[in-house]
């Protein structure tokens, strides 16, 4: 039996100020922030100060998460990259056909231009800062993935049904997408002034001819 007179244990807290979010709220926080930051300076520059000035965290916080501002960086590359696949592959899922999942992928992939807030993140996350941080890493090659995967299952599916009998799905993906980045070009640069569905029916223009033209 334990005596009344003996002295209550206390656990010690631990040091420094307790934590004001959950871990993976605190997280998000920094990735929010640091997109924030880099829309703010045309995807140029992002110091950690500035990223946790946006946040309103402490330097304690982003090092619980992250050993620098390039690893960020590419956290937040790949996010993008993961979030925009998915709505991708999604949408192409829910089309009727193969021809019509072709339409879907390339007026959503164009969207990457023409919708504000997505090319707002596409400023941000493609410029030559984010772009030579990114380079040859496993994001970097997840984001290229994510995006010509649903496409890649359009042309296979397409070549199955008969739809698109001239399919060569491992080259064909290359080359449709190269279009498609070479639409968003024109559109994000001025280039050639099209409207989203002008640019969707050029890109198609070339890439149903060459599916379904029996040679």
């Amino acid at each position: 039996m334990v005596s009344g007179n003996q002295p209550e244990v206390v656990t010690p807290r631990p040091p420094g100020r307790p934590r004001l979010y959950e871990p993976d709220e605190e997280r998000d926080r920094i990735l929010v922030a640091t997109l924030e930051v880099l829309r703010r300076n045309d995807g140029e520059e992002a110091t950690v100060a500035d990223i946790l000035q946006e946040a309103g965290l402490s330097t304690r916080a982003f090092y619980r998460h992250f050993e620098t501002k390039e690893d960020v960086i590419r956290a937040l590359y790949q996010r993008d990259a993961e979030s925009f696949g998915g709505h991708l592959r999604r949408r192409v899922e829910a089309a009727s056909d193969p021809r019509e999942a072709l339409g879907v992928w390339v007026t959503e992939m164009l969207g990457l231009a023409y919708d504000r807030r997505r090319a707002e993140r596409m400023s941000a996350l493609g410029s030559p800062m984010v772009a030579r941080v990114v380079a040859g890493t496993r994001a970097h090659q997840l984001g290229a993935d994510l995006l010509v995967a649903p496409l890649k299952t359009v042309l296979e599916d397409g070549l199955a049904a008969g739809v698109f009998p001239e399919a060569r799905p491992a080259l064909d993906v290359r080359t449709i997408r190269a279009i498609t980045m070479e639409a968003i070009n024109w559109a994000t640069t001025g280039i050639v002034r099209l409207s989203r569905r002008e640019a969707a029916d050029h890109v198609l223009r070339f890439s149903l001819a060459a599916l379904t033209v029996d040679q």
